[in-house]
């Protein structure tokens, strides 16, 4: 499962991106605040959204499950739904998933953070994977839109929620995600033309399933060691958490190779 994302950037690179999309007030516009961002707090994140035109808006990471009544559990199952297996969501037509597969999004990001277990190592070692050349690519998602109660006040709202969509990992992500239940999974990285057809409207399940079959080939993957992103434990270089950082040099290397491209420092 992918769990932490970052989106490191100006609200422009969408903008630039999906031409006239329509951009919330309310939507995150600090890059800082959106270096590290993980499902675990269930939070509000930017997501482009077709809907009689393109829109950027916030939905809250972790579909909730409508058809679990009790507050409580509705919230421990929404930690489960927070990735779709791609391979699911036309193929098993019984699947949650499946149920809401026209209703298509984009996550926008500059990088998703994935866990290596190393030898030697108590802890996971975190990875930054970016796609190469891009300063924002977007992960293709489904949203849903719930009536939900307040359950200080008993009115109702509507509350929209997402789920990233993953798929068994290439090469690179393999080494990388090595580790755990959902080991040798990351998301459904895309190319550009195929996240614009993403939300198309009229997108067929044939040309849907085309995009689940996309693996995208290491080589266009960028991807270095950073320090641990969960946490309160700060940088010991006091940088960001999408910094590299090679961890006394005793992390191992792709193919004994070297690692991707370094992180920008600035994007605008």
């Amino acid at each position: 499962m992918c769990r932490d994302i970052s989106f490191h950037s100006e609200i422009q690179v969408v903008t630039r991106d999906f031409q006239g999309i329509q951009v919330s007030p309310d939507v995150a516009r600090h890059p800082d605040e959106m270096v590290h961002v993980t499902c675990e707090i269930l939070p509000n994140y930017p997501i482009v959204v077709q809907k009689q035109g393109l829109h950027l808006v916030n939905m809250s990471w972790g579909v909730i499950p409508v058809y679990e009544n009790d507050p409580k559990q509705r919230q421990i199952r929404r930690r489960n739904m927070v990735n779709a297996q791609s391979e699911r969501i036309l193929a098993d037509k019984r699947s949650y998933w499946y149920k809401m597969r026209n209703n298509r999004c984009l996550i926008p990001t500059t990088g998703i953070f994935e866990h290596q277990k190393v030898a030697g190592f108590k802890n996971k070692i975190p990875y930054h994977v970016s796609e190469k050349g891009r300063d924002g690519f977007y992960v293709p998602a489904l949203y849903q839109v719930s009536q939900e109660v307040d359950q200080e006040t008993g009115e109702l709202f509507k509350f929209p929620t997402f789920t990233m969509i993953t798929r068994s990992s290439n090469d690179v992500m393999t080494w990388i995600h090595n580790d755990g239940d959902n080991k040798h999974r990351m998301p459904l990285f895309l190319t550009p033309e195929m996240e614009q057809a993403w939300i198309r409207e009229d997108l067929s399940e044939g040309e849907m399933a085309e995009i689940f079959n996309y693996s995208i080939p290491e080589e266009k993957l960028d991807f270095y060691p950073v320090f641990s992103i969960r946490g309160g434990k700060p940088h010991p270089e006091g940088k960001l958490k999408d910094a590299f950082y090679d961890w006394g040099g005793k992390v191992p290397k792709y193919d004994g190779g070297f690692y991707g491209s370094q992180p920008q420092t600035a994007l605008f």
